[in-house]
């Protein structure tokens, strides 16, 4: 008696899967557009100019006190290798960012170091391109005298 192989009843469904998956592939020979590179965004100047909202992106906070210089140099030192000048300056002038950046880290008089910048796609490309911590990015209105 001859006997008939039978194929696995996924055998046509594998098939039919690799058929339709090989006709969207392209044969190679059409262009395929270059991904843009993201270019560092600049930071702004912060005083009476400073647009209404402006984003910081905050890289480092401490307590205020003797000892926060100290803690915040490497959060600068970096900053300033990516090509920012930046300083710990008070969270306050910006609205909201103090108590946001308290009620992350439970200091009570807060001092941090960030990078603001005019828009919070600016803000966004920093935040990817930059290698260092970031512990908050903050949108807020300028609240300090220049």
């Amino acid at each position: 008696m001859r006997t008939r192989r039978r194929t696995a009843p996924a055998a046509p469904l594998v098939l039919l899967c690799a058929l339709v998956l090989a006709s969207g592939c392209t044969s190679g020979t059409e262009a395929v557009a270059p991904q843009p590179t993201l270019e560092w965004p600049e930071a702004l100047a912060l005083g009476p100019d400073t647009p209404d909202p402006f984003w910081v992106v905050w890289t480092a906070v401490t307590e205020q006190g003797d000892a926060s210089a100290a803690a915040l140099q490497p959060s600068i030192e970096q900053l300033d290798a990516a090509g920012y000048a930046a300083e710990a300056w008070d969270p306050a002038c910006q609205t909201g960012a103090e108590e946001q950046l308290a009620a992350l880290t439970g200091f009570t008089d807060v001092v941090a170091v960030g990078v603001p910048f005019a828009s919070e796609q600016d803000a966004g490309v920093f935040d990817t391109l930059y290698e260092g911590s970031v512990v908050s990015v903050t949108p807020g209105a300028y609240t300090c005298a220049n």
